[in-house]
């Protein structure tokens, strides 16, 4: 037992043990995955996948357009990449290059998805001196929770945004131990979140507020931590002005649509039913909350300021999460919340990273003052820990079990045009292909062309359409699949990406009459039918162009005009990145010289 004990010891000195580590425990998730040989799909995952079958074509093609989508969703020229989450779209794309095939890229950004998640977490530990040991552990409670795992099993993009924020955490608990931050890492870990998922970067900034105020209230140079705070944020909005100065722009410019808002915000928080416990808050993470609150309650006094502070935010954002929070009131006050927020339990991302925080600071606390709670034999520790770990990973194979019995369906779906269900449309049948085929083949496009969901988000509407009532009674899932997904579908257009990023449908009309093309049109969009540039476009209520057609071959093509602002910002941000990443290659030098 002893010899064993050594060689573990001498294994987790190695630099490198936590990442093997993560990854034969990210290997151990998606081992389900690999042995149904199933590609789950959630909601959102054809919306993602489109996205990424998009940029992968472009970086595959060489003709790059950073606003129009020239490939994903049916080839229409909507923006979206530009909108949310630019970045991490072409590092997607890049990754479904190399795999090949969509079910070896799923297994493969799952597994990075994971040990990302670990190897953030096991930083964040260790940056607040909880042992190598105890901080391996807690990374992997925070891979296998439901704020991980959920990317895994459902494809919610919020995943990629969890993954980062401990790199946001850390600042925030800096700010307490040393009442200051690192500028680069303050600036560096928000701009990675804002160029992955911009909710996340808002939910952590809340996050760390609390934990800033009072790093700033304790601090003796208080100054300090405001400026170089006042600098990470001058830095962040130089590293991410692709993201906020185009969101500002085409909102401004266009009436865009806003992504479903729901009825009501309260029934999106995380309740005490079987879903909740099985995909939000499973029991096996609620019993290593309470163990956390009840001892920092029970040792307050002997307890750090970090540890006290991570556990009563991480409260906080708990109850936040709740679905029996006012959110009632509050959506009477901030109806906007309902398509921005959308979701309450998001939050819930913040309890599970300060909370496990505290964990780890708990256990190296007590362990290294020899209290006589850690210092018993170690069997039921490590008893306890592999119950916790085993329970969640069960917990999160039983959610695997939807997902396998959706995927059995989808096997058996042919050309069904079930709008007023869920949005899905099945073209296997016509296609004569089938998703066992689609999911394995090189051919990339087969299945975000063969299973398609309407996706409405960001496309451009003639007036705005605010709250769940206007959007019903608008319904646009309906009107993407008549004006986009149908027109496709049912009519020869063929379309035809061109090196200066724009895009054309071309077709055949027996007579000159008017016709809507499958293609997007915004402000800035310029429009030219059978080489004549259009001064007035007359479009849809979902943004379609309709153009006079004549009799024979016609086509359209679309492109996306850059102004001179909006060039000039992409080169600034380009230019803030290169600075940034280069900096401190640049200070070893001068501190050399």
């Amino acid at each position: 037992m002893q010899k064993l004990k050594n060689i573990f010891n001498k294994f987790l000195s190695f630099k490198l043990s936590p990442l093997i580590i993560f990854l034969i425990m990210a290997l151990l998730m998606v081992s389900r995955q690999l042995w149904t040989h199933t590609l789950f799909f959630g909601a959102d995952s054809l919306f993602h996948f489109n996205r990424f079958y998009d940029t992968a074509m472009q970086l595959k093609s060489g003709k790059f357009s950073y606003f129009q989508t020239n490939y994903g969703f049916m080839q229409n020229g909507r923006i979206l990449s530009a909108l949310y989450g630019p970045i991490i779209a072409y590092i997607g794309g890049a990754i479904l290059l190399v795999c090949g095939s969509w079910f070896k890229f799923q297994i493969v950004l799952n597994i990075i998805v994971l040990v990302i998640a670990g190897l953030t977490m096991y930083l964040l530990n260790v940056k607040n001196h909880v042992t190598r040991g105890y901080a391996i552990l807690v990374a992997i409670i925070y891979m296998y929770s439901s704020q991980i795992v959920q990317w895994v099993t459902s494809q919610q993009f919020t995943a990629f945004g969890a993954a980062l924020l401990p790199l946001l955490i850390l600042s925030g608990t800096s700010a307490i131990r040393k009442h200051d931050v690192s500028v680069l890492g303050l600036s560096l870990s928000m701009s990675l979140l804002i160029q992955t998922h911009l909710m996340s970067s808002m939910i952590g900034m809340l996050g760390i507020i609390p934990l800033f105020i009072v790093g700033l209230v304790t601090a003796t140079d208080k100054w300090k931590l405001v400026r170089h705070t006042l600098y990470a944020a001058m830095i962040t909005i130089f590293l991410t002005i692709n993201v906020w100065y185009n969101l500002l722009y085409i909102s401004s410019t266009n009436k865009l649509l806003s992504v479903y808002p729901v009825p009501h915000l309260r029934t999106y928080g995380f309740n005490f039913n079987l879903y909740s416990i099985t995909n939000i808050f499973k029991p096996t993470e609620a019993i290593l909350f309470l163990f956390v609150i009840g001892f920092v309650i029970y040792r307050w006094k002997k307890i750090s300021l970090v540890t006290k502070t991570l556990t009563v935010t991480g409260i906080g954002f708990m109850v936040v999460s709740w679905s029996h929070f006012p959110w009632g009131m509050i959506q009477r006050f901030m109806p906007s919340l309902t398509y921005t927020l959308q979701f309450p339990k998001r939050f819930l991302v913040l309890p599970f990273i300060m909370i496990l925080l505290a964990l780890g600071m708990i256990m190296t606390y007590e362990h290294e003052t020899n209290h006589q709670f850690f210092r018993r034999e170690q069997w039921w520790r490590l008893l306890l820990v592999a119950v916790i770990i085993i329970g969640s990973l069960g917990l999160d194979f039983y959610s695997m079990n939807d997902r396998i019995y959706r995927y059995d369906q989808t096997t058996k779906g042919h050309n069904i045009s079930n709008y007023h269900d869920s949005s899905l449309y099945y073209y296997f049948k016509k296609h004569h292909r089938n998703v066992q085929k689609d999911i394995d083949s090189p051919h990339l496009g087969h299945l975000v062309n063969d299973y398609i969901k309407a996706s409405p988000d960001y496309m451009p509407v003639k007036k705005d359409i605010k709250g769940f009532k206007a959007y019903n009674a608008f319904n646009p899932y309906l009107l993407d699949y008549h004006q986009y997904i149908g027109k496709n579908s049912v009519t020869h257009f063929k379309h035809k990406v061109w090196r200066d990023g724009g895009l054309s449908v071309i077709w055949h009309s027996k007579k000159a009459k008017w016709t809507q093309v499958p293609l997007v049109k915004y402000a800035d969009t310029k429009v030219t039918l059978n080489g004549n540039k259009l001064k007035k476009v007359h479009t849809t209520n979902l943004g379609a162009v309709i153009v006079k057609a004549k009799a024979g071959k016609n086509r359209v093509t679309i492109q996306y005009y850059q102004d001179f602002m909006t060039r000039l910002m992409m080169v600034i941000c380009i230019l803030s990145w290169l600075i940034v990443l280069a900096y401190p290659l640049i200070s070893k030098i001068v501190t050399k010289i």
